[in-house]
């Protein structure tokens, strides 16, 4: 299986994704249909193809969730990829080969698997791709990530957001966006029906967006990871509740927070100390108790687990079969067929 390597928005991004297909999979050997294929889901690009007289195959996997734009690229050969101004961020990780990127007037940068780069609108980038280099390219509006920052801050933002261009995703800090980009990988090699799913897609967008707001240094970092004042025990509660109440929402750390007024750091503060566990795995301990009873009363031939899975948020088959017989020694199957 293949992890997580960088994307951009400078390079692979959809300006406008209205009537583009949720799944998407393009192969070509001519350089002007790779360049259109890009352009429709990413932005307007040319490649040179000068090097050398390999011949081009172009492999590109697509997936829309949301407003993010996610996909798998490779070239099969060597190209220089040139793009015009970025409307869009962009974030471009190799699963394999390497690339040299550039952003703007910036000097190129060097990636290899496990190391990314994040394009920031208003700039052309350049990205010569090695012949074996695939890499996932996620694309992300400002809008939806600007305003997911600005729900993170509880006020308007002062200035544009700016990322760093370099992403440390071997960093502590760094590995809660490469875990949910590698979330993405995996989808793009073995779909489900997650972007079919619209409260599943708003999950999974959730998680892209705050794990990139949270994890990948910006010119609003200090105060969007500024822990404020200690949270009341009141508002632990109240988040608690939210969570048992609807399971199945697309809840997000930033998101509960906003919702019991506090900030990401004070809640996660706050459930360490009263429930000895984040925010997040304590849904994933109430989604995984709520699918046990699900499926223990379920008729078997009226219901899937996949069917109870993704109705409770739970998108990806194999980690929730896996956290399932964890917490409960079997698997979801062998509860639903047992006899009642």
């Amino acid at each position: 299986m293949s992890t997580i390597g960088p994307m951009n928005r400078g390079t692979c991004g959809v300006d406008d994704q209205a009537g583009l297909p949720p799944y998407t999979r393009r192969t070509t050997g001519d350089r002007d249909e790779a360049e259109r294929v890009i352009a429709d889901l990413y932005l307007p690009n040319r490649l040179d193809l000068s090097e050398d007289s390999t011949p081009l195959g172009m492999e590109v996997t697509g997936l829309r969730l949301g407003a993010l734009t996610a996909g798998r690229l490779t070239y099969g050969r060597s190209v220089l990829l040139c793009t015009e101004d970025a409307e869009n961020f962009h974030v471009n990780v190799p699963l394999r080969g390497r690339a040299a990127s550039s952003n703007g007037s910036g000097e190129p940068v060097s990636t290899s698997p496990g190391e990314g780069l994040v394009f920031s609108p208003g700039a052309p980038a350049e990205i010569s791709w090695s012949e074996d280099c695939e890499q996932l390219c996620l694309m992300v509006p400002p809008a939806r990530l600007e305003a997911e920052l600005e729900r993170m801050l509880g006020r308007s933002l002062r200035g544009r957001l700016v990322f760093d261009f370099a992403a440390d995703l071997p960093s502590p800090v760094g590995q809660r966006l490469r875990t949910v980009l590698n979330l993405l990988v995996e989808e793009l090699e073995q779909p489900t029906d997650v972007s079919r799913n619209p409260l599943v897609a708003r999950h999974v967008e959730g998680l892209v967006l705050d794990s990139l707001l949270l994890s990948q240094p910006h010119n609003h970092s200090d105060a969007a990871t500024r822990p404020g004042p200690p949270a009341h025990r009141s508002a632990i509660r109240r988040a608690v509740a939210l969570m048992e109440e609807n399971p199945a929402e697309p809840w997000t750390t930033v998101r509960l927070a906003a919702e019991v007024h506090l900030s990401p750091r004070a809640l996660q503060a706050g459930f360490s100390r009263d429930l000895a566990t984040p925010p997040m795995a304590y849904l994933r301990e109430v989604r995984l108790r709520r699918a046990h009873e699900a499926l223990s009363a379920a008729d078997r031939d009226a219901t899937t687990v996949r069917a109870v899975a993704t109705g409770l948020g739970m998108w990806h088959p194999s980690r929730f079969a896996a956290a399932y017989r964890a917490a409960f020694g079997e698997t979801p199957s062998d509860t639903l067929n047992r006899p009642r």
